[in-house]
């Protein structure tokens, strides 16, 4: 699984770069919303088209909303099947209902809050890499009604086979 972390923070992009590629995953690190769309926007032979973002709510410059907002909205990443239909979680740090509901709504598909640990990312990434989203037609996604690979509740341990991460 490719991620792409998009945060300003330079000891969260070192732990970005730790313990994903521990976790079996493939890290590109950048530092702000412009620059996750440059990256988007790249070719895929220098900048492999991710599975999943992970993006910082607030950074300077362009934030992770104003960035997911575009990524969903305006051409090409909403014209791409690939960049739209690719899950977008937000990483935030205040653990309010009412602040996660805004961030859903304003087009991010999951939030993980600051500090997470080992457990919260490895449960994060084991459950988007068994997930897919559908994009719309004005180019918002939903999450696709696919059941995950180790039954209908995740709440429960998964004993099967290694996932794709």
């Amino acid at each position: 699984m490719h991620v792409l972390f998009v945060d300003d923070n330079y000891v969260w992009q070192k732990v970005a770069t730790k313990m994903l590629p521990r976790l079996g995953c493939t890290v590109a690190v950048v530092g702000n919303g412009q620059q996750a769309l440059n990256y988007l926007a790249g070719p895929p032979a220098s900048c492999p088209p991710p599975d999943l973002i992970m993006m910082d709510i607030a950074m300077p410059g362009m934030d992770g909303l104003e960035a997911t907002r575009i990524i969903r909205t305006q051409p090409p990443f909403n014209t791409d099947p690939k960049t739209c239909s690719t899950p977008i979680v937000g990483l935030c740090v205040t653990g309010l209902r009412s602040d996660h509901d805004k961030y859903i709504a304003q087009g991010m598909d999951d939030i993980i809050v600051k500090p997470w640990n080992k457990q919260d990312l490895e449960r994060l990434l084991r459950w988007w890499s068994h997930r897919q989203l559908i994009p719309r037609a004005e180019g918002r996604a939903v999450r696709a009604s696919m059941a995950p690979v180790w039954g209908p509740h995740p709440w429960r341990a998964y004993l099967g086979p290694r996932s794709r991460i």
